[in-house]
């Protein structure tokens, strides 16, 4: 056998046993995300049912003192609509109109920390009130590394409830 072939032998078998962890990789991302894509559905099916929401844009997870999977949508006269479902099955929604948006929590954010990097700004139920909850970094002054932070602002008027720095220890 030529060293030309032997070199292809090896690399169709490379290619071969790469595309069969690629495969195995997205089975395994299956099955572990198959659980919180049937709470998702089921979610939305119930808001559906129960709510004035009929077009979904975002469905994510939210959770504090009880999980929630939180719905953004539209209802049937297209204006924003939040959804929220816990995980016992109360059920609440919020037109977007009776609170504050999200974008403007983020811009509170910048005005307190200008170097802050917006991760995710969520609607969420914190002591069976919406909230909004953005996840932000930025690294404090005199500090050296970035670090992780939760601010908690009121649906309603946007007052800031409370902020969480996450440590590592």
């Amino acid at each position: 056998m030529s060293a030309l072939q032997k070199k292809w032998k090896w690399s169709l078998t490379a290619a071969a046993a790469l595309i069969l962890i690629a495969v195995g990789l997205n089975w395994i991302y299956n099955m572990i995300s198959r659980a919180e894509w049937t709470v998702q559905r089921a979610a939305v099916a119930t808001a559906y049912e129960k709510t004035a929401l009929t077009k979904v844009k975002i469905v994510e997870p939210f959770t504090s003192d009880k999980s929630y999977t939180v719905i953004t949508g539209e209802d049937k006269l297209g204006q924003p609509l939040y959804v929220w479902i816990s995980s016992e099955g109360e059920l609440r929604s919020e037109l977007a109109a009776n609170g504050v948006a999200g974008e403007a929590m983020a811009e509170k954010v910048k005005a307190r920390q200008p170097t802050a990097e917006i991760l995710r700004v969520i609607p969420g139920i914190q002591n069976d009130k919406p909230i909004w909850e953005v996840f932000y970094t930025y690294t404090p002054e005199g500090q050296k590394q970035e670090q992780h932070f939760y601010d908690y602002y009121q649906f309603n008027d946007g007052t800031l409830i409370d902020t969480w720095r996450l440590t590592i220890q």
